[in-house]
């Protein structure tokens, strides 16, 4: 059996990519043929890499090819990209009938609320319903509450898939009311693979509080920052988007050394969704700044794992001084995740192979040959 992926892979961005190799390398795993379709719209391209080409403003350049660089080498030396490279929409058509199943997802990759608009592609539009089946993994569509103009198009679309697997309860009810389709939620990929042969352990002797963030954050969010690191004397190091708060900035990091530097952190902040992922599967003590658009999926996670308490509100500057900020039951975690990790896997799994039979994951690499 022959399975494509199309989701989220080309991008500066340290979330997708991991959910990308993630996805791949559990359905690898599994003994299949699989690869990621290689489809780089030329928009989302040049809104992300647009950066690489050295202008001057005000000054300064903006240039961070050593990041670019270590996502594309990460991506190469961990899945398996399609041969062909397709950058509209009219040569993805060479697709059409190339695989048994085609897979949409993970990551926000039906909001139609982002820069990136709305891309039919992203619902397989491409696909041929008769040779090829269809099915979503914890496809999102991110803050979008409502369909509009487009839902005559994305029902059609929708219902020529055999199987959605959705990352968020607002996505499932979208479905659901809008499409008139039943949708099962599962866990982001991230959650189904270990990192142990991934990460690369920083070059940091001192205990650091991590910063990793991408939206702006508050004055009252830089107070619990700086509090927190001086109470518990603390480094505080900022990957990817550089913070004046932080005395290290690592805006080159890659992948492995993104992973590493949570795999090793004492306390991390984030706002973003995979910040609050990796902190979760590290079982780190954190706290997450909830952004507006990103509220559906961060909120929901943290909900379904019993984690809400970690979302910033101003009590949590009285939690530093006597230690209960670092209070999380990862015991009782564990035990809520292990069963949605199973749970998501054997979705996935009956979703390929058409729900046949009792199908059971393996948990050691299916040896291939």
């Amino acid at each position: 059996m022959k399975i494509g992926i199309l989701t989220f892979h080309h991008v500066d961005n340290y979330g997708a990519t991991l959910q990308a190799c993630a996805l791949w390398s559990f359905i690898n795993s599994q003994g299949y043929d699989v690869e990621i379709i290689d489809y780089r719209p030329i928009k989302i391209a040049w809104i992300y890499f647009r950066p690489l080409i050295p202008l001057r403003r005000l000054g300064k350049v903006f240039v961070n090819i050593p990041r670019a660089w270590k996502m594309r080498q990460f991506l190469l030396s961990n899945v398996k990209l399609s041969a062909r490279k397709v950058y509209d929409k009219k040569s993805l058509q060479y697709y059409n009938d190339k695989y048994d199943v085609v897979i949409c997802g993970s990551d926000q990759v039906w909001c139609l609320d982002s820069f990136r608009g709305f891309n039919s592609s992203f619902f397989l539009d491409f696909i041929n319903k008769q040779t090829t089946r269809k099915i979503s993994y914890a496809a999102s569509f991110g803050n979008t509450l409502q369909l509009g103009d487009y839902q005559k198009e994305i029902y059609t679309l929708i219902n020529q898939f055999q199987t959605i697997l959705v990352r968020d309860s607002n996505s499932k009810r979208i479905i659901n009311d809008e499409c008139n389709k039943e949708a099962t939620k599962v866990l982001d990929p991230t959650f189904l693979i270990k990192y142990d042969d991934l990460q690369e352990p920083p070059k940091i002797k001192d205990k650091y509080l991590l910063l990793y963030t991408q939206a702006e954050i508050g004055s009252e969010e830089e107070d619990f920052i700086k509090l927190l690191a001086a109470t518990q004397n603390l480094t505080i190091i900022s990957v990817g988007k550089p913070n004046q708060l932080a005395q290290i900035n690592l805006e080159g990091a890659g992948p492995k050394e993104w992973l590493g530097l949570h795999s090793q952190a004492s306390y991390i902040v984030t706002n973003t969704f995979h910040g609050t992922v990796f902190s979760i599967i590290f079982q780190k003590p954190f706290n997450a700044f909830v952004p507006s658009d990103k509220s559906n999926k961060v909120t929901d996670l943290l909900t379904d794992l019993g984690l809400q308490n970690r979302i910033f509100s101003d009590k949590l500057k009285s939690q530093i001084l006597n230690q209960e900020i670092f209070d999380i039951d990862y015991e009782a975690v564990s035990k809520i995740l292990e069963l949605k990790i199973l749970e998501s896997k054997q979705y996935l799994l009956e979703a390929i192979s058409q729900g046949v039979g009792n199908v059971v994951f393996h948990s050691t690499p299916v040896k291939k040959g």
